[in-house]
């Protein structure tokens, strides 16, 4: 339990021990505020969560960035750290750096929310800076640093696309192939075959592509950090370290064809994440393609050719590969293996709108066994 005693000064002291045993005290002016700051401490001992004097103290910014802290603790690859990095720098250190952690309130964040949306910001990326803050505080929870968790409940922006896999036309991807330039375009179409992500494209080696049988393992991506060299690293979905995608035979034309213009290089990597390999894809200078040139070269692509704003970059292509599978009515759990999703559920859920319905089924199956009837045929008489 905590107590309260006046000290010679004047102020009021509450004392309490925690855990450890160990005393800890913390003085107040007015008599009021102790004893409010006693019942928070009483409950907080209550719950098994005994905050120390100078754990009251730390900021959001202290314990996101101090040695050993909770940006140490995470296990991001490059690109990752890259985006919380820039997350951090424009939205989250302004307004939360110099913050109290235990000061944190529910109302703040809705306000900062609110903030972020009014200030134009997509409901998308509103929504990935809330969840920044929520894996901070919840972690400072876990941590006993905070007593309560002040991200629950928040009402965050809707989404007009929301759940929505915007697909280019047939004519869309070949205008964006025609584009890009001739040193891009089979990396167009490799994308827009295979269904691969941009990272496992550029991370394409010619020693992964079986141009006799027309199969491509997929087993690694390539990672360019903004700060360090690129370098390959496993793929996204780790319960599906690798998977083969069938590769037409018209692409392995374009391939043979682009790899007679622009050999490729000879890419590093330890035997853990399948040996040096042949990079096919490069820049305009010979060298490994970064996400941020990639990026560009489809900006550029999509304002030459007045691309709808909602095919937003690479990533189309591998929705067209995909869709183009379901529409052709491909077992499920193939586009699945094909896609690299780690569950059924998540192929299925993803491209919801695009599977066809039961009711669609049903009504071919009834056209189908009802082929036979005429216009001739006796009307139903009604029972």
């Amino acid at each position: 339990m905590a107590a309260i005693d006046k000290i010679p000064s004047g102020r009021f002291r509450v004392r309490w021990r925690g855990p450890d045993n160990r005393q800890q005290s913390r003085s107040f002016a007015a008599k009021a505020d102790a004893n409010a700051f006693r019942r928070q401490v009483e409950r907080e001992l209550d719950d098994g969560i005994a905050i120390s004097s100078a754990d009251r103290r730390l900021t959001v910014g202290e314990y996101v960035t101090r040695d050993n802290g909770w940006l140490d603790s995470r296990a991001w690859r490059g690109s990752t750290r890259d985006q919380f990095d820039s997350h951090w720098r424009v939205h989250l250190e302004p307004r939360w750096g110099r913050v109290v952690l235990g000061a944190v309130r529910p109302t703040d964040v809705q306000g900062w929310v609110n903030g972020l949306e009014r200030s134009g910001l997509a409901a998308g990326t509103v929504e990935a800076l809330y969840r920044r803050l929520v894996g901070i505080m919840r972690s400072a929870h876990a941590d006993g640093l905070i007593a309560r968790q002040p991200v629950s409940g928040i009402v965050l922006p809707e989404s007009r696309t929301a759940g929505r896999v915007h697909v280019p036309t047939l004519e869309q991807v070949e205008a964006i192939a025609g584009a890009v330039g001739e040193r891009y375009e089979p990396l167009v179409w490799t994308c827009a075959t295979l269904g691969l992500r941009p990272a496992e494209a550029v991370g394409l080696t010619v020693e992964r592509v079986d141009f006799l049988r027309g199969v491509a393992t997929i087993d690694r991506q390539l990672v360019t950090p903004a700060q360090g060299r690129p370098r390959f690293a496993p793929l996204k979905t780790r319960r599906m370290p690798s998977r083969e995608v069938p590769v037409p035979a018209e692409l392995i034309e374009r391939l043979a064809a682009h790899l007679e213009r622009h050999p490729a290089i000879e890419f590093e990597a330890p035997a853990e994440l399948g040996g040096t390999g042949r990079l096919i894809f490069t820049n305009a200078d010979g060298r490994p393609i970064r996400r941020g040139g990639l990026g560009n070269v489809w900006t550029n692509a999509a304002e030459k050719i007045e691309l709808p704003a909602e095919l937003r970059g690479w990533h189309a292509l591998r929705h067209f590969a995909i869709t183009r599978l379901i529409g052709a009515g491909i077992n499920p759990d193939y586009v699945r293996q094909f896609a690299g999703h780690s569950t059924l559920t998540e192929t299925l859920d993803t491209y919801a709108g695009f599977w066809p319905s039961d009711a669609d089924d049903a009504r071919e199956a009834l056209t189908a066994a009802l082929g036979g009837f005429t216009s001739g045929s006796p009307a139903l008489r009604t029972v």
